[in-house]
């Protein structure tokens, strides 16, 4: 894999990120809400909403990257993308795997933070009148929360990009979680530049908000606003997604094209099988 990318690709990076609302500012953001709200459907199913939700995951990232595509591309994005990925049988059980795999790593990093916090978690206190901050701060399970963190990084290197390389590029599962784990360690410099901007996007956006409702006397009021808030805010983080892989994976076919049933059609949309 090429050199190590540069930090101010970043910006470029957050530049289009922010570009998808701006072309696509109703189609784009509405197939990232669906998808965080199948997700949170599917976690509040009992016993096996955890599972539901990490196998949904990888059909979710491959959705919102491709309508990140297509508003970048000038296109509308549709939802019949996830359709057409279902019926995709040389991508539809790999999801599935990458999924379920993600899902037992999670599983796994729970259980070791409950173990390694239990002695601090065993302190919190709920009181009549609600939740007792004053014993969660005074007993914050730090160790179990840097151990967890710790755990949670690398699944999270290796699924970032696996969904995509799976559908776009067709690798095999352990060969998509292999590139996408080097991939962003290739792509580490400009992606902590798109975090950097990301972070400083959202910390002004609510700070404004906040700022304005207080002010016109009404600081109970964004409270109304917030999700929507989060929603955009969400649809720019997915479409870094796509924009991180389009650039860190450029070319990384043997040909330097795409699959041939992936190849785009005369109208500009996926052919697949």
């Amino acid at each position: 894999m090429p050199q190590t990318l540069s930090f101010s690709l970043g910006l470029s990076w957050f530049k289009d990120s922010c570009r998808t609302l701006k072309l696509q500012p109703l189609s784009f953001p509405g197939i990232v809400i669906f998808s965080l709200l199948v997700s949170m459907m599917l976690s509040g199913i009992p016993l096996i909403g955890t599972l539901l939700a990490s196998l949904w995951m990888p059909y979710a990232s491959v959705m919102t990257g491709f309508a990140a595509r297509d508003a970048l591309d000038g296109r509308v994005p549709v939802y019949y993308t996830l359709v057409a990925i279902i019926r995709d049988k040389a991508s539809r059980y790999p999801l599935l795997i990458l999924g379920l795999l993600a899902s037992v790593w999670m599983e796994i990093n729970m259980l070791v933070f409950e173990w390694l916090g239990r002695g601090d978690l065993d302190k919190w206190k709920i009181t009549s009148s609600g939740v007792d901050m004053a014993s969660i701060t005074g007993n914050f399970p730090l160790t179990a929360f840097i151990v967890a963190f710790a755990l949670y990084v690398p699944i999270l290197m290796m699924t970032l990009f696996a969904p995509l390389l799976i559908v776009q590029n067709r690798q095999k599962v352990g060969k998509s979680l292999f590139y996408s784990f080097f991939g962003v360690l290739r792509g580490i410099r400009p992606i902590i530049g798109w975090l950097v901007c990301t972070t400083i996007l959202s910390s002004a956006v609510f700070f404004l908000l906040e700022m304005l409702f207080i002010g016109i006397g009404l600081p109970q009021g964004f409270a109304f606003l917030a999700p929507l808030v989060v929603a955009l805010l969400s649809a720019v983080c997915q479409a870094g997604v796509w924009v991180m892989f389009r650039d860190i994976f450029a070319g990384s076919n043997p040909d330097g094209t795409m699959p041939d049933d992936l190849t785009p059609t005369d109208d500009g949309s996926v052919k697949w099988p």
